[in-house]
């Protein structure tokens, strides 16, 4: 799963707005990647949504629309929930331990 994070340049900001907004981009988007959450900033021209990304190939899909349309390379950080954290750190002690 990963938050992905996307922003126009001014000028496709500029041409967005002036045109039909981008409410059938991100439905193309949405329809394709399916994702669990979408979200905006209400303080610049920024979107953010949760995605399930399972293969390479999806994760540069995504990029690449989201890059072609905002002439601005997209954010992608990977999220993992809590419970993996306990098995890495364990994993991890194998190997080395941390100092205070």
């Amino acid at each position: 799963m990963y938050l992905v994070e996307g922003h126009p340049t001014t000028e496709v900001g500029d041409r967005v707005d002036a045109g039909e907004g981008p409410g059938p981009t991100l439905a193309k988007i949405a329809e394709r990647f399916r994702p669990q959450a979408f979200y905006g900033n209400p303080t610049r021209r920024q979107i953010f949504m949760i995605v399930e990304l399972n293969t390479p190939a999806e994760i540069a899909e995504l990029m690449y629309v989201l890059s072609w349309w905002l002439k601005t390379e997209p954010t992608f950080t990977p999220l993992s929930a809590p419970e993996t954290f306990g098995e890495a750190i364990a994993a991890a002690k194998k190997i080395i331990q941390p100092q205070p």
